[in-house]
């Protein structure tokens, strides 16, 4: 627990256990693809980075995520591994049904 004010305690440098954990995307890497291997058009780690993202932004829902994904930036879906579609570098982002399978449920509920 940081004993000064809050700003120091954002600012300073993470201890060495916090450094020795391993990033969210190196775990995500690890589960399973619940999703068939025909007609995959996003990596699994990126589906559920982008979803994490949403629902850390606020989306409730499985719609609220897609369009979330839908409205990010072009930098932050490539922060996140959005696959890219065009020649000019587009990033696509997965639809709310991409999601909602790439999270291997069958009906629509709410996240959190």
């Amino acid at each position: 627990m940081c004993r000064q004010s809050a700003s120091v305690c954002l600012i300073k440098s993470p201890s060495r256990q916090h450094r020795a954990l391993p990033r969210l995307s190196q775990r995500l890497v690890t589960l399973a693809d619940p999703r068939h291997r025909r007609g995959r058009r996003h990596s699994f780690v990126s589906v559920l980075l982008i979803a994490c993202s949403a629902v850390l932004a606020g989306a409730r829902w499985f719609t609220a995520i897609g369009q979330w994904a839908k409205a990010a930036p072009q930098t932050t879906l490539a922060r996140l591994g959005a696959r890219v579609a065009t020649v000019f570098s587009v990033r696509i982002a997965p639809s709310a049904a991409t999601v909602l399978m790439g999270c291997g449920l069958s009906s629509e509920r709410q996240v959190v």
